[in-house]
């Protein structure tokens, strides 16, 4: 029987996530409205003949090669990112060598660094490596993730040390254990760091934007957002409010698709590998 504390916590839950759900609906039918839609007073709750204008206005030209670009970008930064994390981590978690903590404490320290302090550095550096304007710099300079590396150390030190010991005994190499034994029990923890590596490169557009310069190599993040900027563009029935909104909508969907793959091995991993 549903006490007095749970109906007050149900109703709490059910009013957050109103809350919550408001800006997202009135985003996604403002951008199915046109220029005489969003901004009429009062407002429209459920839009009047609502169209596929703004969408239609913002994937006409350059959407198929940016999605290429992005799809690019991402695939290359999940990748990168969670082999150096695996590697890095699972080094930490299982092997003794010198300077070992003082390693880790530099590596931890770069946590508390804000990005956007970063951004002339490593400017200066792809520059020097001929790598400006290209899709590898916006993947290399992420690869590195000490977030990743922390997540992943903690995990597999979870993992029983008797394992991987009695596969050293049996002969097998390190690369054979990492590959054999530790990844195919760690899907949850790759799983969690592909997400975060997902969103970061869904979400990286100071950096994006700085980089890429070239229509031709930007991806939708930055080719959407500055349309979406733009002022006139052409068409007398397209909303500067709803191109705006159509773009929210569009850079969401990747974003809602990756968390819906991952999210439940993320909360598996929360949880450590497998115990003795």
């Amino acid at each position: 029987m549903a006490t007095p504390k749970n109906i007050i916590t149900k109703i709490i839950l059910i009013l957050l996530f109103i809350i919550l759900f408001i800006p997202l609906y009135w985003m996604f039918t403002g951008s199915l409205q046109d220029i005489h839609g969003v901004m009429v007073m009062p407002p429209r709750f459920i839009p009047h003949n609502p169209n596929l204008d703004n969408y239609r206005y913002l994937l006409k030209n350059n959407a198929i090669m940016w999605g290429k670009n992005t799809t690019i970008v991402v695939l290359g930064t999940v990748i990168t990112s969670v082999i150096i994390s695996i590697a890095t981590g699972y080094a930490f978690a299982t092997y003794k060598f010198k300077l070992k903590k003082a390693l880790w404490m530099v590596l931890l320290s770069q946590m508390m660094i804000p990005r956007i302090s970063l951004l002339i550095p490593l400017y200066i550096v792809m520059k020097n490596l001929h790598l400006s304007g290209k899709l590898l710099a916006v993947i290399l300079p992420v690869a590195l993730t000490p977030m990743g590396i922390y997540l992943a150390r903690n995990y597999f030190e979870s993992i029983p040390k008797s394992i991987i010991e009695s596969a050293r005994i049996d002969g097998a190499t390190e690369i054979q254990i990492l590959r054999l034994i530790v990844i195919p029990i760690s899907k949850p923890i790759i799983s969690a760091l592909s997400l975060f590596a997902g969103i970061g490169a869904l979400q990286d557009y100071i950096w994006q934007s700085l980089v890429l310069q070239k229509v031709e190599l930007q991806t939708l993040l930055v080719g959407l957002m500055r349309m979406a900027m733009e002022r006139g563009g052409g068409e007398l029935n397209i909303n500067p409010v709803g191109r705006s909104f159509a773009v929210g909508i569009l850079l969401l969907l990747p974003l809602l698709i990756i968390f819906l793959i991952a999210n439940k091995y993320f909360t598996e991993s929360l949880g450590g590998a497998v115990k003795e």
